[in-house]
């Protein structure tokens, strides 16, 4: 028996959550009522042919795994000897490439039709279809009849693009079986759990912190590597560069990991394996070095330039930085050598924090330009999640609150935003730790009241299955189910499909899909708005009263005091919140200059903001900030934050609008009231 891959998905997510309903999966798997009760029927089949109970489904409220299904799956985790899979289209291309890494002798399309199972003309077809997607990474699939299937490029190269296949494999819930079932020995787990005991055990000797899920893929990449190295395929490094990485500390560690591979000291591998510990491992503020390394001053520099682009004043600073640094030190060795990393949240990110992704974006681009490197998309969403959750307030604490732990393997920035959505959904909790998978397994953790878990665990305690990112429906959806085990308060959800179905009896209903989108957020919607208040776009902001074209002004005090006004007169600023921008300039400097002639003055929303505001100053004649003639400005906009997230969406579209150089040349030239009005409401529809 094999299970396909879509009813694999299902069982996985039913395993992680132990009990959900028949809506709940809807909405968490996008598919329809159809389609989850045929793939459960697919997996009931297969749970009856190795004698298990079935999931019941039909006719119940809330469905839940069997006792017995979840003792199999804890039991059989190390069973990799059975191949109970299908692979997608998209799952054989990385396989077929994994495989050629690791070949010994030549491979025709036979070899690949029986580790594909499929027909001939879908392995050439497969091919074909691999070099198109491979050609980025400059590595092509050849085939001659000498040497059969092979690979052509730099041997630099095609490790990166192993590294690019196993993030693509790394989340299908059979991806032990599928690494073993490509091994000649069929050995994958025996080799992998000493390279993940050796990897442990290194980290622990010379006290390092890896990240536990990069870790995770970096043991299986090794299992490769090894194989590789067998046939003395070795990695080429200029000179400068290896003489360089011999003085970084993780050379030694680098020395001692070489160990378990058949090479004699070859030092290009030792340069090799020297850059994947650095992306894998967390900065700590030992490793900068009388704050000499230039990593940690370009995060001081993000956090101020971050606190001035999106307007707020960070409490900690300090603790901000070294927290960025920890994450920028090993996501700067991986955007150098190119160590690919998938955020499964990307699109997620860039819909649910979309305004704080375009400023970070704008805030990354000369730090790529200043370190010669390339920003992927993928490290742009970490550290948008990053800033989001330092940006998040939690509610007040409250007496006699339950203890809880969070257990992420992914690093920093998702540990923290999974803390941070909890402590504003629960205030009946305190989140005590955030620890790895490993930490979790090393620490006694029964002094808690319940855990919440990016992964499957095995405990005794109450586990909540969360997500780093999640919807208004699936915080909804952990709310209740939390609430329901704190307080046995239980809640019978209804579909969509039934409330829209009862409004249609009594309404005509003229935008169904507008209505099901505005419902399906509805009850969660009315949680954040008590606690955010809606987010004003540019145009709501920035409007005939709060707009100024003045020809000249006698200086750049003047020119803050001016700008202030029209906020001061509508009593959404006290003076002394005008006072505290003009002082911060002189103490901070002309940080409020964000670009050629244009500045945004702001202050902390403590020091007299009453409410959400911006107001725009136009100068034919510049005014130079600290009366210093390499900071002349022109355009002025004034911003009033009262949190650190109710202005960041117009915000977002104002770093939009200043991004283009073009219209900061059209703000300068035009003073007709209607064209800046247009160009402000035309920026306020693009986010």
């Amino acid at each position: 028996m094999m299970i396909e891959k879509r009813p694999a998905l299902l069982l996985n997510h039913f395993l992680k959550v132990k009990h959900t309903t028949m809506n709940q999966m809807m909405v968490a798997t996008q598919l329809t009522k159809r389609q989850i009760s045929y793939d459960l029927e697919k997996v009931n089949q297969w749970l009856k042919e190795k004698e298990l109970p079935p999931i019941q489904y039909k006719g119940i409220h809330t469905i839940e795994v069997p006792e017995l299904v979840l003792e199999y799956f804890r039991n059989q985790q190390s069973n990799l000897k059975e191949r109970d899979f299908i692979l997608t289209e998209e799952e054989r291309l990385s396989v077929i490439y994994l495989y050629l890494f690791i070949r010994t002798e030549p491979i025709s399309s036979i070899h690949l039709i029986q580790l594909l199972q499929v027909s001939k003309n879908t392995v050439i077809s497969d091919v074909k279809r691999a070099n198109e997607i491979n050609r980025p990474f400059l590595v092509e699939i050849c085939y001659t009849r000498q040497k059969g299937y092979h690979l052509k490029g730099t041997e630099f190269d095609k490790r990166v693009l192993v590294m690019y296949c196993l993030s693509k494999l790394i989340h299908v819930p059979y991806f032990e079986r599928l690494i073993n079932h490509l091994l000649p020995e069929k050995n994958g787990h025996t080799l992998y759990e000493r390279l993940q005991g050796t990897l442990n055990q290194m980290e622990k000797h010379n006290n390092l912190h890896f990240v536990e899920e990069r870790l995770h893929q970096f043991a299986y990449f090794l299992i490769f590597y090894y194989y590789r190295l067998q046939e003395l395929k070795f990695a080429k490094f200029h000179l400068d560069e290896m003489t360089l990485l011999k003085k970084d500390p993780m050379w030694s560690v680098a020395s001692q990991l070489s160990k378990q591979f058949p090479f004699d000291d070859e030092e290009s591998e030792l340069c090799y394996i020297t850059i994947q510990l650095l992306g894998l491992s967390l900065g700590r503020s030992s490793t900068q070095g009388n704050g000499q390394d230039l990593l940690f001053k370009l995060c001081e520099q993000l956090v101020f330039d971050f606190e001035s682009k999106a307007c707020i004043v960070f409490e900690k600073k300090d603790d901000v930085v070294q927290t960025l640094y920890q994450h920028l030190r090993p996501a700067y060795f991986r955007m150098k050598y190119r160590i690919p990393i998938d955020n499964p949240l990307l699109s997620q990110i860039k819909s649910e924090h979309k305004e704080l992704y375009t400023i970070v974006k704008e805030m990354l681009h000369p730090i790529g330009l200043l370190l010669g490197i390339t920003i992927p998309e993928e490290e742009i969403g970490f550290i948008t999640i990053h800033f989001g959750a330092l940006l998040e307030k939690p509610k007040q604490a409250l007496p006699k609150k339950k203890k809880a732990i969070v257990v992420c393997p992914s690093g920093i920035s998702s540990s923290l935003m999974v803390k941070h959505q909890l402590e504003s959904l629960f205030s009946e909790i305190s989140v005590e730790k955030t620890l790895s998978l490993q930490e979790f397994k090393e620490n006694r953790c029964d002094c808690y009241d319940l855990v919440f878990s990016t992964v499957k665990l095995d405990t005794k305690l109450p586990c909540f299955y969360v997500k780093p990112i999640m919807t208004p429906i699936e915080k909804n959806n952990l709310v209740t189910e939390v609430y329901q085990y704190l307080f046995g308060i239980q809640y019978h959800d209804i579909s969509l499909k039934e409330l829209i179905q009862t409004i249609s009896k009594f309404a005509h209903i003229y935008d169904e899909n507008g209505l099901k989108q505005a419902l399906s957020q509805l009850t969660f919607h009315k949680k954040v708005e008590v606690i955010r208040g809606r987010q004003p776009v540019l145009q709501d902001l920035l409007q005939d009263e709060t707009i100024q074209v003045i020809k000249e002004l006698s200086d750049w005090e003047e020119a803050v005091k001016v700008v202030a006004n029209p906020l001061l007169m509508k009593g959404i600023i006290e003076p002394s919140y005008i006072t505290a921008m003009i002082e911060n300039i002189k103490t901070l400097g002309a940080y409020v200059v964000i670009g050629p002639e244009v500045a945004i003055p702001h202050a902390r929303p403590d020091t007299g903001v009453n409410q959400v505001g911006m107001s725009f100053l136009k100068l034919h004649q510049p005014v130079n900030f600290l009366n210093d003639e390499k900071y002349p400005v022109r355009l002025l906009f004034c911003i009033a934050a009262v949190d650190n997230t109710t202005h960041l969406k117009a915000l977002s579209q104002l770093t939009k609008l200043l991004s283009d150089k073009n219209n900061i040349e059209l703000l300068k030239k035009v003073d007709s009231m209607e064209e800046i009005v247009g160009l402000f409401k035309q920026y306020s529809e693009v986010g």
